[in-house]
Parts: C-alpha cells; sequence; structure tokens
C-alpha cells in the first residue's frame, strides 16, 4: 500500500500539472485523485496505529508520519538485521571503494531501490520539520565537512570530485548548446550531510526496534537523546 500510495501521489502532481495547462475541464474532478491518496494514507495509518515500534518510537520522531513510518515499518525486518549496519546496507547507505553505491546496468542491486528512495524523503521530512536532534546531525556535519574539504562552497576546486564534475558539466553543456552550470559542490556536502544524519536516524530505530522485539543488541548505537 506504500507503493500504491506513492503511485497515485506521482500520477495525480503529473495530472495536476498537465491539467493546469489545459485549464479548467468540464465534468473533470481532478480532486478525485487527492482523495484517494487520503483514503490510501488514512488505511496505512490505522494499520500501523498499534505495532510496538511506531507506538514506542516513530511517533515520537517528529517529521516521520504515516507514511514514512509505514514505508519503514513495511521494508524493513529487525529480525533480519543483526547489525545497525545491515540495515545502511539494505537502505543503499553503504560505501564500496570509498563511496556510495549506484545502479549499474547489468550488475544486480545489493539494496532496496524503494527504501532508499523512502531514506531521502525522511531526510528532506526532518530538513524541512528542523527535526529535533537529527536536524543537528545535519548542520554539525554540513559544517565540519566543509571545513574537512577546504571550503570548496566557496573554492569548488577543493572538493574531490571537482575534476569529474566539471568534465562531466562541460560535456553536457557542449551536447546542449548551452552555458556550463555552476559546480554542485555545495549539494555534495548537502549530501555527506542527509546521508550521515538518516545513517544515524537508522541505528537509533534498529537499536530500539530490536530492544522491543527481544533480540540483542550486538554493538553500541547512539540514542537521539544524548547531548
Amino acid at each position: 500500500m506504500i507503493e500504491v500510495f506513492y503511485d497515485i501521489q506521482d500520477v495525480r502532481i503529473r495530472s495536476f500539472n498537465r491539467l493546469r495547462q489545459v485549464g479548467e475541464v468540464e465534468g473533470v474532478n481532478p480532486k478525485h485523485l487527492k482523495l484517494l491518496e487520503k483514503e490510501i494514507k488514512d488505511y496505512i495509518e490505522v494499520s500501523i496505529r498499534d505495532i510496538p515500534i511506531r507506538v514506542k518510537f516513530l511517533s515520537t520522531v517528529k517529521g516521520i508520519g504515516a507514511i514514512l513510518g509505514g514505508g519503514l515499518i513495511a521494508y524493513l525486518d529487525p529480525h533480519k538485521a543483526d547489525h545497525a549496519s545491515s540495515f545502511w546496507k539494505y537502505c543503499g547507505l553503504h560505501v564500496e571503494n570509498g563511496k556510495a553505491v549506484k545502479r549499474q546496468k547489468g550488475v544486480k542491486l545489493g539494496f532496496n531501490v524503494h527504501l532508499r528512495t523512502l531514506m531521502w524523503k525522511i531526510a528532506d521530512s526532518f530538513v524541512k520539520q528542523r527535526t529535533p536532534f537529527y536536524r543537528d546531525v545535519y548542520d554539525n556535519t554540513k559544517e565540519s565537512e566543509n571545513i574537512k574539504l577546504g571550503n570548496p562552497i566557496k573554492n569548488p576546486k577543493n572538493c574531490p570530485m571537482y575534476a569529474e564534475c566539471s568534465q562531466r558539466l562541460t560535456t553536457t553543456a557542449k551536447r546542449k548548446g548551452t552555458t556550463k552550470k555552476k559546480m554542485p559542490c555545495k549539494k555534495h556536502i548537502d549530501y555527506r550531510a542527509r546521508r550521515k544524519m538518516v545513517k544515524r536516524f537508522l541505528a537509533d530505530l534498529w537499536g530500539a526496534w530490536r530492544a522491543l522485539e527481544g533480540l540483542p543488541v550486538t554493538e553500541p548505537y547512539s540514542h537521539r537523546n544524548e547531548p
């Protein structure tokens, strides 16, 4: 139902944009999709309302509503994750050869694409809603990463991905006959901070969930209420 919700949401947004260009059409009510979206959301909210991890943990985290919480409950299983890093890997937040994993044609994925998308939605929610503790992790990481990399926001050449991004942007600009865009160094730091914030959240979720299920917590993990 989580996937159905996002499918409906995607269709609604695209359809609304097209209808906005067409203008009002007699007998066509675009609000029907919005109503269906709400009905699915209400169904999910009722379905997860009494699940322990929802009651004891997820409901206490600002920015985790029925859809994001339902997605976590639907896709993740603490019984199959002996370590917090197992959650990270299944969500596609791990690194290989020092870099974030990417989808490659012909290569079997080692993570759930729906979950990785969900992680970026959670990160976006935490940033926008200024979720206590996790937003601090994000802000502190952005600052420390910028300092560590020699302030690439103001000095793009200090960014470790400068050469790669510069070549890609130059090639794209030539192909499209447009002006080369600004270097995305600021986005690189933002993505790093979002990844760290979400991984911290997943570690807290993993620990709380394993404890609720009576499963051993075999490695240290951080509680979000700690300073």
